[in-house]
């Protein structure tokens, strides 16, 4: 990976709300923050059903070799108890990747009180940095909670609304961005990446 001469990271996603959050989560990085729409011609990468690594390791690497500098990328999903897992590594997938949030929470919620059981779920994140075809690094971070029974909160983005995170006693989307930003999976496995580029600072 370039030092800090080399003057850029590509923060890797085209989710505009996702952007700004790795972007908050990264401040102080000895990088410039550059997003996917600063070049242009760039190809969009299709994930696959293996792992949230894979998923991450193959959008850092692509982004990274499409823009000529390093990247990061992550692969987010939600694991829920009764559902076995699912919606897991196809959560911005599993209903479609056009359908609005609402009307996936909405979904969601229905296969979830029809299945029973256990309401338990997780967050879970990988991130990555590439250089080129090299992994540089990669963190992961999760945030245990449960499946509400129903949306609340006006915050957050994804499935955030129905995320309920019992040791707050409030859903996702409800927590004041400056808590999200401590306690949420991406936000840890993103704390783990900022140290670690912190590193690269000049001394």
């Amino acid at each position: 990976m370039c030092d800090p001469d080399c003057g850029v990271l590509v923060v890797a996603t085209s989710n505009r709300h996702k952007y700004g959050e790795m972007v908050s989560l990264l401040e102080g990085v000895p990088f410039r923050l550059a997003s996917l729409s600063d070049f242009d011609g760039i190809e969009p990468v299709e994930e696959g059903d293996g792992s949230y690594f894979e998923n991450a390791s193959l959008k850092a690497r692509s982004f990274s070799k499409q823009t000529g500098f390093p990247a990061i990328a992550d692969d987010t999903g939600l694991e829920i108890d009764c559902l076995g897992g699912a919606p897991g590594i196809r959560s911005a997938r599993f209903f479609g990747e056009s359908v609005p949030y609402e009307e996936r929470n909405r979904s969601l919620l229905e296969l979830v009180d029809n299945a029973g059981g256990s309401r338990a779920a997780r967050f879970v994140c990988h991130a990555v940095i590439a250089s080129g075809d090299e992994i540089v690094a990669s963190f992961e971070g999760e945030l245990r909670g449960s499946i509400a029974h129903s949306p609340d909160g006006r915050g957050g983005f994804g499935y955030d609304p129905i995320f309920f995170v019992d040791s707050l006693g409030v859903t996702l989307a409800s927590v004041p961005p400056e808590v999200k930003n401590r306690i949420s999976h991406r936000a840890v496995a993103f704390s783990k990446a900022a140290e670690f580029l912190r590193s690269f600072k000049r001394r």
